[in-house]
């Protein structure tokens, strides 16, 4: 006997209500009605936002086309001899561009004309104001360097010392140099010992530097020898670190 099978009576009212799709795609259509000026808007907000974005970005990197135009022509009559011309336009780009790299690096090639003009408070100047912000080493040893330069032209010992000694800390083409000026300055400041214990310390660390020779005969003028040797405690707990003052 076959099995019986219940049959379930569908209601009028199920009859009447919609699927899940239907009511998920009404209440979406009512949604964008009910809300359809407000998403207008934040589309148009969206829209003019990624516009100004856009724009910003282009018109940045016209200003650093600009900017390099100007630095190139500034550069061009420095190395053609024509100072004065270069002072003004490195000048002007580090006054309009300050916030750039290119602004930034005006002040640092401007003291280089100032220099070579022999216009040392405006060369000192450019440099106090570039190391004040200048991050990268190499730059800002090369910008210390030309300052100690500056100061000693000046016959400012102590700032020339200061500024060589900062020029040093830095490794670089100008490290060797920046370390003999600090010696240097401590001679003509009268502090022969200090400058004693630089020349020897830069004998440490640069046993095989070019300039070996004249510092040796650097301290032989001072009338100390390369080196004295260690007492005896020191000698038995080895090699000590030289001092600079």
């Amino acid at each position: 006997m076959p099995p019986t099978t219940h049959r379930r009576k569908i209601t009028q009212k199920e009859l009447k209500a919609p699927d899940e799709l239907t009511t998920l795609v009404d209440s979406a259509r009512d949604f964008l009605v009910n809300n359809l000026t407000q998403v207008l808007i934040s589309t148009a907000i969206v829209v003019v936002v990624g516009a100004i974005v856009v724009g910003v970005y282009y018109y940045e990197r016209h200003r650093d086309n600009i900017a390099s135009a100007r630095f190139y022509g500034a550069i061009t009559a420095l190395n053609a001899g024509q100072n004065k011309p270069a002072e003004t336009q490195f000048q002007q780009l580090a006054d309009e561009e300050p916030g750039r790299r290119l602004g930034r690096l005006a002040r640092f090639y401007m003291a280089s004309a100032y220099l070579a003009d022999g216009d040392l408070p405006d060369a000192r100047d450019s440099l106090v104001a570039f190391v004040a912000e200048e991050r990268d080493p190499l730059f800002r040893s090369l910008a210390l360097t030309n300052l100690a330069v500056i100061y000693e032209r000046m016959a400012d010992w102590k700032k020339a010392a200061g500024a060589y000694q900062q020029a040093a800390i830095d490794p670089g083409p100008e490290q060797a140099r920046a370390e003999l000026g600090v010696a240097r300055m401590l001679v003509k400041s009268g502090d022969k010992q200090g400058a004693i214990a630089a020349y020897r310390g830069f004998l440490a660390a640069h046993p095989f530097a070019q300039q070996r020779q004249d510092v040796l005969e650097s301290l032989a003028l001072l009338g100390a020898p390369a080196a004295l040797p260690p007492p005896p405690s020191a000698a038995a707990a080895g090699p000590q670190p030289v001092l600079i003052h």
